[in-house]
């Protein structure tokens, strides 16, 4: 006698079989229903996460593209600037030079001027003195 199939292996198939359509319908589609639900959950948070991550970083690397355009394009503003003044100050030297050039030439020429005039004088009063001084010394000698 190997096996006998007797009315209660059919119940107990039976049994089995309800046990397992009301624990399925009871306990494992609810918790199933369940755990697909936290994966979903999980997995929209997930890519949430990685989103805010991407834009996170696209939003650093626009701030420092940000910072180094601003910095170079205060580095040609400074540049500009120094280069201005640089070239105000060169212009404002020459005309300084030139000024003071032009005051030198004109008190050169005005010296000048006034040594001829002295000279003339001069040579007008060394004249008058040594004819003074010619008639002194003949009148004394005679």
């Amino acid at each position: 006698m190997l096996l006998e199939f007797d009315g209660t292996f059919i119940f107990a198939t039976l049994s089995f079989i309800i046990f397992m359509l009301i624990m399925n319908v009871i306990l494992y589609r609810p918790i199933t229903k369940i755990m697909e639900e936290r994966q979903k959950f999980y997995d929209k948070n997930k890519n949430t996460v990685e989103e805010s991550k991407k834009k996170a970083e696209e939003i650093l690397i626009a701030g420092k593209e940000e910072i180094l355009s601003a910095k170079l394009e205060a580095t040609s503003i400074l540049q500009n600037t120094q280069d201005k003044i640089k070239t105000e100050k060169e212009a404002t030297l020459k005309e300084k030079r030139d000024m003071v050039k032009e005051k030198l030439s004109l008190n050169e020429a005005k010296m000048a001027e006034e040594k001829t005039k002295v000279q003339d004088e001069l040579q007008g009063e060394i004249g008058e003195y040594v004819s003074l001084a010619v008639s002194k010394i003949l009148d004394e000698g005679v």
